[in-house]
């Protein structure tokens, strides 16, 4: 492995870069997060990224700035879909340990390295469950739970049919792109509220979140829609 200290310096940097405070007991916990994505990854197919700093800055920072298209921190509900190796869900959680996690991965496996990772982090206010998004979404206990929604992993299609329930009132859609999603999506009784676009940090490129939200919730003014906003 590099110097602990050289990717503790490259999360700080790169975290300060998008805006983001990183204190010295995060950079522990992503330091384990690292160790412990790399170990089991040798075992079950989590990640295609194992460079160590491709992983720092790919999945972590890339996760980490999610919370650019957040605004009812620290102790929102969030629900990560599709969350994989828990990015951005368990990258955000870190950071913002007071955030009420729930982590949805159908896989077994991925599920167990996810309960893997919530204990050995002991993390409180964070859950996995193995089950897909339209299953959830069928569930009435989840029905306007979630402040958040958010993917990496998901294209819109996946996705948007199933959100609409499981949303708060003023709750927020959030897609991970590597660009806009343009006007060619179903919004299934959402409409896309913003996109904030963003570099990585290194020269990793160029990302964008796309946000939706209920169209009932359209009469909040504090973004107008559509705007496009660079940070």
């Amino acid at each position: 492995m590099e110097q602990e200290s050289g990717l503790a310096e490259l999360l700080t940097k790169g975290a300060s870069d998008l805006g983001i405070i990183v204190n010295d007991r995060n950079i522990l916990e992503f330091l384990t997060y690292l160790h412990e994505l790399l170990s089991w990854n040798k075992k079950i197919n989590l990640t295609a990224i194992t460079q160590e700093r491709e992983v720092v800055v790919k999945h972590f920072l890339d996760s980490l700035a999610c919370s650019k298209a957040l605004d009812q921190l620290p102790s929102a509900s969030f629900l990560d879909v599709g969350s994989g190796a828990g990015f951005p869900g368990l990258a955000l959680k870190i950071v913002y340990p007071d955030l009420d996690l729930v982590l949805l991965e159908p896989s077994l496996k991925k599920t167990a390295f996810l309960r893997h990772m919530v204990g050995t982090l002991h993390l409180q206010r964070a859950i996995v469950i193995s089950r897909r998004v339209e299953d959830l979404a069928r569930d009435q206990a989840y029905h306007e739970r979630f402040s958040y929604i958010a993917t990496r992993a998901l294209e819109p299609g996946q996705l948007l049919p199933f959100v609409l329930p499981l949303l708060k009132a003023n709750g927020r859609l959030i897609l991970c792109r590597a660009k806009s999603v343009g006007q060619q999506v179903s919004p299934h009784g959402l409409r896309l509220k913003q996109e904030i676009a963003y570099r990585l940090p290194y020269g990793y490129g160029d990302r964008v979140l796309s946000v939706f939200v209920p169209e009932s919730a359209i009469g909040d003014s504090s973004v107008p829609r559509g705007t496009v906003t660079a940070r």
